[in-house]
């Protein structure tokens, strides 16, 4: 009886890794900065899986208008994390630069901290930002 459970749990943690790295291939492998992609002939970002994800130079010319200071700071892709724990329609926006040039780019007023966006702010951004943005899932613990 021991062994059924341990083989059994062994096949669940090794679908669960299956389905992880799945649903986790359109992440990056590395970031890169909003300056080293402007300096790209075509510029591109390595993902898990190995391909490349082409980058709009349209968008990095727009990002670089909205961010303040040094654009170099700017790491891209733009995570975008989708909670379920904080509502069905809230999504947060943890890095600083990122969350300023996003608030600038919806006219919203931003101070410090996460930037929470809501789903038609969402959308608003992923028109204009597609391929610099990329939304991840964290599961919500359970309560």
């Amino acid at each position: 009886m021991f062994f059924l459970s341990d083989h059994f749990n062994d096949l669940i943690m090794r679908a669960l890794s299956e389905e992880l790295r799945i649903v986790n291939k359109h992440l990056v492998y590395r970031k890169k900065s909003l300056c080293d992609l402007l300096s790209m002939d075509i510029p591109y970002l390595v993902l898990r899986d190995g391909s490349k994800s082409l980058v709009d130079r349209r968008e990095l010319i727009l990002l670089k208008n909205l961010v303040e200071g040094d654009p170099c700071k700017l790491m891209l892709p733009i995570i975008i994390e989708y909670n379920p724990s904080l509502g069905k329609s809230a999504y947060v926006v943890r890095d600083e630069i990122a969350a300023k040039a996003l608030s600038k780019l919806l006219s919203l007023k931003y101070e410090n901290g996460p930037l929470i966006l809501y789903r038609p702010q969402l959308y608003m951004v992923r028109l204009k930002l597609r391929t610099v943005t990329t939304i991840i899932f964290i599961p919500s613990s359970p309560s």
